[in-house]
């Protein structure tokens, strides 16, 4: 090919004007609709559709952005046989064509070969970026190789991203394109995909990070200059030491923040790079962060892409000029802008009635939970791209306490994610502050097992002492990427709910509990000190009491037994697998033992629940502690008696 052929009757080429992976990428003028286009070669690796379909897969990313305005177009691909002569591909196996993708010319090319710039105008270019991976993040996509090579700006200086060569599906098993998994660059990686983990959408907000320092100071915050690419590998024991050294810094997310060049950049740019993927702000609230350091500046505070949320929020402190580096990024003591005290624009995702409702009395955050629907808090259709398709991501209505909502988000038939969505009572951890804000909620990350994320949302403004609780774990099988996939799902599962509670109380049921149902009881009451006293040393008089009284616990200092208390809903249970069935009070109670701890269900009514299946309403009583199970056992269901003898009494 040379500049002035005709390519597939219509592109007339100019020049070369970069190399991609699969040869040059020419510049070339489209007769048909008389403007510049940009032609990039890729080729299918390997043979077959599966082959065509991985390579396909970066050209149908970019067609779900096609009107976003920092999302670079994509007009057409063009097929030919790799010899270039006509176009007969429909005969020809994958690994004979060659994939032309026609998209949009942004004149320059990469940032990566720009001058640098000042941090208004990095942080200018930043919130469209931000504003470009909110809207893939959205749609289930993590970027996954952020860098300035990949940024370009058009004539008049919007920021557009280019690349979508390493895009990975949340939820998929590997990269949506031709790379190969977990493709990344280390100058500017979050350590998460240097380490081999699952790509999350907070690991393009590292890279985002990295890559407006490179802006600004010429070099990523790794220290040195940044590595090119495309540039060959070098040789020699003291080439491989530097590239080993390149690795380890992006797997141990080492940072070297100039703080002196990047001015007032710093604080917002300490809390996108931190180590911890969960303690980084969101894309959206990225995007707001950059848009107010860009508006501060006289020379970018009349450009339309620092006006992100419509609405000025107040300036960010510099405390992290006082810290060293170091020590904020290992505390993640990063001051994040409180709400505005102005009345400029409603908080996002708050209305103006909401907004000025605050300023007055504290608002509900749940409201009475005897009438709230839980499930309302729940989206499973931004849950969907974790699972393979809508039919295999399912609310669950009739299971657990009243103060819960369960999603089965389903990937195979032996692999299930099992998202829980609980109304807390009390109060957040005294000195704990959110890892992010979506509105007026908080996000805290919380302490879990091994095997699940747990997520805290609290309200700046709620009067009632409640919290939701979001928990996500393996409901059977196991997941690529393990506990970090898990949090990607909390992080959507909560976002979902705070777009919810940020738009008033929680809904209500409708039609409501019946008067019939245990919703209206009062679990606490169904044992007394008398029926406590089977259990030694129990604190009878601190119990430690659920939403609505649905629930109380009991601790004592006699090894270290514990007693629960609750309402539970599910099928109804059969004496089997160590399972036995008795009957107390006239119900049917069913009594498992578990290691160090033993259960009994006395069921209490059942009830047509979803989808016609027969559901039922028990009094779950839990007894752990350091004894043998067969003595747990018969504590549990001397308990159960006097909960069933209550039952009768209602």
């Amino acid at each position: 090919m040379r500049s002035g052929d005709e390519f597939a009757d219509r592109y007339v080429l100019k020049e070369v004007i970069g190399a991609g992976r699969g040869g040059d990428v020419w510049l070339a003028h489209d007769r048909v609709v008389g403007q510049d286009v940009a032609l990039k070669p890729e080729r299918a690796e390997g043979d077959g559709e599966t082959a065509v379909r991985r390579l396909l897969g970066e050209p149908r990313a970019m067609a779900k952005f096609r009107d976003h305005p920092h999302v670079v177009t994509l007009f057409d691909v063009v097929t030919v046989p790799r010899d270039g002569h006509g176009d007969d591909a429909g005969s020809a196996e994958a690994g004979d064509r060659t994939y032309w993708f026609v998209m949009e010319y942004v004149p320059g090319g990469g940032l990566d070969r720009q001058p640098t710039v000042s941090p208004a105008r990095a942080a200018r270019i930043g919130a469209e970026l931000a504003d470009a991976l909110a809207a893939l993040h959205d749609a289930g996509i993590v970027h996954c190789d952020v860098k300035p090579a990949n940024i370009g700006l058009t004539r008049r200086g919007t920021a557009k991203l280019l690349d979508f060569g390493a895009a990975y599906r949340v939820g998929g098993a590997e990269t949506i394109t031709v790379n190969g998994p977990f493709s990344f660059t280390p100058d500017y990686a979050a350590p998460e995909l240097a380490r081999g983990n699952v790509p999350r959408p907070a690991s393009d907000v590292f890279c985002l990070a990295a890559t407006l320092h490179a802006l600004v100071t010429g070099a990523p915050p790794r220290g040195g200059a940044p590595e090119d690419d495309d540039a060959p590998a070098r040789t020699g024991d003291g080439g491989e030491e530097a590239e080993r050294l390149r690795y380890w810094k992006a797997e141990q997310g080492v940072v070297e923040l100039d703080a002196a060049a990047v001015g007032p950049l710093y604080p917002v740019l300490t809390a996108m790079l931190h180590r911890d993927p969960r303690q980084r702000p969101d894309a959206a609230e990225v995007g707001r962060l950059l848009a107010e350091v860009a508006e501060a500046d006289p020379e970018t505070a009349g450009d339309s892409a620092t006006t992100v949320t419509g609405r000025r929020r107040r300036r960010l402190p510099l405390v992290a000029a006082a810290l060293g580096i170091s020590a904020l990024l290992a505390l993640g003591l990063v001051a994040l802008p409180d709400r505005d005290d102005g009345k400029a624009g409603a908080e996002p995702g708050r209305s103006r009635a909401q907004e000025d409702a605050s300023d007055g009395e504290p608002r509900a955050l749940i409201g009475d939970p005897h009438t709230a629907d839980v499930c309302k808090l729940t989206d499973p259709a931004a849950l969907a791209p974790f699972g393979t398709g809508d039919g295999d991501v399912e609310v669950d209505v009739d299971y657990g306490n009243f103060d819960r909502c369960d999603v089965l988000v389903g990937i195979d038939d032996k692999t299930r994610i099992d998202v829980s969505v609980r109304l807390l009572r009390g109060s957040p951890p005294e000195g704990s502050k959110p890892s992010r804000t979506i509105g007026r909620i908080g996000v805290r990350e919380e302490q879990g097992e091994s095997d699940e994320c747990k997520l805290l949302l609290t309200s700046d403004g709620g009067s009632d002492g409640s919290l939701v609780g979001v928990r996500v774990n393996m409901g059977k099988g196991s997941v690529l990427g393990g506990n970090a996939t898990l949090c990607t799902v909390a992080e959507k599962a909560a976002a979902s709910a705070a777009e919810v509670l940020n738009r008033g109380p929680l809904p209500r049921r409708s039609p409501g509990y019946p008067r019939a149902s245990l919703a209206w009881a009062n679990a606490c009451e169904l044992l007394g000190t008398k029926a406590l006293s089977v259990v030694p040393g129990l604190k009878v008089d601190v119990p430690d009491v659920g939403v609505a009284n649905w629930s109380c616990e009991w601790s004592s200092d006699v090894d270290d037994l514990d007693v629960t208390v609750a309402f539970h809903r599910d099928q109804p249970k059969s004496a089997a697998d160590g399972a036995r069935s008795v009957t107390l009070s006239g119900y049917r109670t069913v009594v498992e033992p578990d290691d160090d701890t033993c259960t009994a269900f006395v069921e209490y009514r059942r009830y047509s629940g979803q989808d016609a299946e027969t559901a039922a309403e028990m009094v779950r009583l839990d007894v752990s502690g350091q004894r043998p199970t067969d003595k747990l056992c018969a504590m549990a269901e001397e308990l159960a008696a006097s909960a069933a003898a209550g039952l009768r009494a209602r």
